[in-house]
């Protein structure tokens, strides 16, 4: 499954790293893509994942989910 959304903060490459290493902690993630310009991320997973657990994880390194799809 593929999901987006849009993170505001997203600004330089360690934004980047931070929420692709937080997201990849989620057991059915397979892929995390961070568009920086955009402020977009694409998860690819196993199956549905758990946007409130995703809210959390950024929402404890400082990120905000502003948009999901």
């Amino acid at each position: 499954m593929k999901t987006k959304f849009t993170v505001p903060e997203i600004s330089c490459g360690h934004c980047k790293e931070t929420i692709e290493a937080a997201i990849n902690t989620i057991d059915s993630v397979e892929n995390v893509s961070v568009n920086i310009d955009n402020k977009l991320v694409e998860v690819m997973s196993n199956n549905e994942i758990d946007m409130t657990v995703v809210k959390n994880l950024l929402d404890e390194q400082g990120y905000t989910v502003a948009k999901s799809s």
